[in-house]
């Protein structure tokens, strides 16, 4: 089966050239209901593209029902009802959410610098508040409500922000932070720990040493951790490290 090689469009993201494409070959019944997609390493091979947009691609056309996961067996044609309603917004989903991918590789890059800072500026209440924002996270992560834990992460981060005394960090860090609420994000990293409830484990002992080298006033080991918490995201959410970029 033949791929086209994906070329970067001015107005168009390389997810949505990708989903297109798997949409294409669905509807013109290369890829029939019940069939298994290629596994996205191949998929990236042959379209010339990096992993990312290819699993933001197949995530995007998950939530609308066109593809379903098989945890430990790949992404499969759902049924083809609506087939064209489908497509739209799958579409939809990718143009008006930011790549996880970059959303992540740009935060990791400023709050290496924000920890550092925070843990220099930070007053006991800041640093009371950044441990009530853990507090909550970590009991809906405990709780398995998952899609809440992912919401908290806005103001546990954001209070790290807020304890550096910039305006400027806090508005940037509120406005990166929003874009990981985008349904795009929030369904594949809730994808992720439903299908394996162990996995939220590394990231929760992460969280927590965070704070505790906040509180020893350890900038040292903070940005060690925070630089661990995104390296683990990216291994997590994509199955590269934060060196494999999205070609």
């Amino acid at each position: 089966m033949e791929f086209e090689r994906v070329q970067q469009a001015k107005f168009k993201r390389k997810s949505s050239i990708i989903a297109d494409q798997l949409l294409n070959l669905i509807k013109k019944g290369i890829f029939t209901a019940g069939s298994k997609l290629p596994a996205e390493r191949i998929l990236a091979e042959k379209m010339g593209v990096g992993r990312p947009s290819v699993r933001e691609a197949i995530s995007a056309l998950q939530i609308v029902g066109i593809l379903e996961s098989r945890p430990g067996d790949g992404s499969y044609v759902a049924g083809p009802g609506g087939f064209d309603d489908l497509m739209v917004r799958a579409l939809d989903v990718l143009e008006e959410s930011d790549s996880p991918f970059e959303v992540l590789q740009v935060r990791k890059a400023m709050e290496i610098g924000i920890i550092h800072l925070a843990i220099k500026m930070a007053t006991e209440e800041d640093v009371q508040a950044i441990r009530a924002a853990w507090k909550l996270k970590y009991e809906k992560g405990r709780s398995k409500k998952y899609r809440e834990f992912i919401s908290c992460g806005h103001d546990f981060h954001l209070a790290i922000a807020k304890a550096t005394k910039s305006k400027a960090i806090e508005s940037v860090m509120d406005g990166l932070l929003k874009l990981t609420s985008s349904q795009l994000w929030l369904s594949m990293r809730e994808g992720y720990f439903n299908e394996d409830p162990e996995r939220i484990e590394p990231i929760l002992e992460l969280h927590e040493n965070i704070v505790r080298a906040i509180e020893e006033r350890n900038s040292e080991w903070a940005i060690q951790l925070m630089e661990d918490h995104f390296d683990l995201n990216l291994k997590q959410q994509y199955d590269v490290t934060d060196g494999a970029n999205d070609n």
